[in-house]
């Protein structure tokens, strides 16, 4: 870990914050969404760490971590868009997918930094594509599914 860099440790812990306030606030009131405090916390945290994931480059240039940054802005823009605009009356489940999204931009590129970091004498994982990565990646998407399932069943269930 002393191999990160100022921007890494900002990133590093803006991200783990998010990730934790995000699945409290999905816990707690089903969806994501930045009218409560915590919300906005969540998308500011988001928007910090996708925008410093753009500035690390420790594996050469642009790579797939930096691809779920610019995901995770996307999503922040665009949940603020259905948050606050309507659109055919879809908008509220859009910005379920949209945040939801997200929270699957900051899992995947975490797991990676933890599975190959550690423990620092022997990594549990090689590369990116070691098989536990891979296996994690499906488990995490799945969560973001079965997530995202529920979630759109709930707003459909209270309007």
């Amino acid at each position: 870990m002393n191999s990160l860099s100022t921007v890494g440790w900002f990133h590093t812990i803006a991200g783990t914050a998010a990730i934790f306030i995000g699945i409290y606030l999905v816990s707690k009131f089903k969806v994501i969404s930045s009218k409560p405090n915590l919300g906005k916390t969540y998308l500011i945290l988001t928007t910090i760490t996708a925008a410093t994931s753009l500035m690390i480059f420790n594996n050469g240039g642009f790579n797939l971590a930096h691809l779920l940054g610019v995901f995770a802005l996307l999503g922040v823009f665009l949940g603020l868009l259905f948050e606050h605009k309507e659109f055919f009356g879809f908008s509220k489940y859009f910005q379920a997918i949209c945040y939801t999204g997200t929270m699957l931009c900051h899992l995947i590129p975490g797991i990676s930094e933890v599975f190959t970091r550690f423990p620092p004498s022997q990594p549990i994982a090689n590369s990116i594509f070691d098989p536990i990565l891979l296996v994690s990646f499906g488990i995490f998407f799945l969560i973001f599914l079965i997530t995202v399932f529920l979630q759109l069943r709930h707003l459909k269930n209270n309007s």
